[in-house]
């Protein structure tokens, strides 16, 4: 029979038995609190086409610095936009605020030069205009596929542009007016049927005045021709217009009233015949 001082003598022999269980368990609940201390704030980025970007691999990059991490991506609801979802570093909460844009860097050759070389090494990232540091907490925000239209949106007027067709038109191209760039297109999409295209623009505040009622936009072309028989005649237009497209506007004589903005309009696929008589005063 096992004496009470045999037993006594067995416990302090093995306790050291559940040391290494006591160990494992403090040792996995502070990585798990470092784990939690370090995470950032989680918000989601809406992206029109999100073929560049890769979970677990697409950095988040402010200034050359990483400041978070994508780590999924999945489909909107309604099965129209990508959806990635991203952890930002526990010190870069701040750019979770309402004004911060995102929008993704990929290499691009254009007009301008070529940009976005270093994407090639490092590959396609996602980059930040933050907004107020002491603004409001936001955690879902739209994302851009190009740099061009990052406009401040304070500083522009939205107008929306339907067609049964929106070949030629991207977002980031310009929208000009007797050649000057007045706005871009900020998106391009189906409308809830997906019988019209829907063509989104912004247009600078300063040239609001332009856009009149009864004013007319259409679709750049980059080569017309018109191949009559005794009448044959080819114009070449910009060579903006022939590489990225964009939209053109122009207003009739007899200008309307200065449109809202949020207002709609009909893209044409050319110009109206005898625009270039058009000489409206826009005050």
């Amino acid at each position: 029979m096992t004496t009470v001082n045999e037993k006594i003598a067995s416990l302090k022999s093995g306790w050291y038995v559940w040391l290494f269980p006591v160990l494992a368990l403090a040792f996995s609940a502070w990585l798990m609190l470092q784990y939690f201390e370090e995470r950032g704030q989680a918000i989601e980025i809406s992206f029109d086409d999100a073929s560049a970007i890769q979970a677990e691999k697409t950095k988040v990059l402010y200034r050359g610095v990483s400041i978070g991490t994508v780590k999924k991506i999945v489909i909107s609801e309604d099965n129209r936009r990508a959806i990635a979802m991203v952890t930002l570093q526990r010190d870069a909460k701040h750019f979770a605020v309402e004004g911060s844009k995102f929008w993704v860097v990929s290499p691009k050759v254009g007009l301008q030069g070529i940009s976005g070389l270093e994407t090639i090494f490092q590959g396609t990232y996602i980059t930040v205009d933050p907004g107020d540091p002491k603004g409001k907490l936001k955690t879902d925000f739209k994302g851009n596929l190009n740099a061009d239209v990052s406009e401040p949106a304070e500083n522009t007027s939205v107008y929306t542009l339907e067609t049964a067709n929106v070949e030629s038109v991207s977002v980031g191209d310009n929208v000009t007016f007797r050649g000057i760039k007045i706005g871009s297109v900020s998106d391009v999409s189906l409308n809830k049927t997906a019988q019209v295209g829907v063509v989104r623009i912004n247009i600078m505040n300063k040239y609001v005045k332009l856009i009149r009622t009864n004013t007319v936009f259409w679709r750049k072309v980059g080569i017309q021709a018109n191949l009559g028989l005794f009448n044959s005649e080819v114009k070449v237009g910009a060579l903006d217009s022939i590489m990225r497209g964009g939209v053109d506007l122009f207003t009739p004589t007899e200008a309307g009233e200065t449109a809202k903005a949020g207002a709609r309009f009909e893209l044409r696929s050319s110009p109206p015949k005898g625009w270039e008589k058009w000489n409206p005063i826009l005050d």
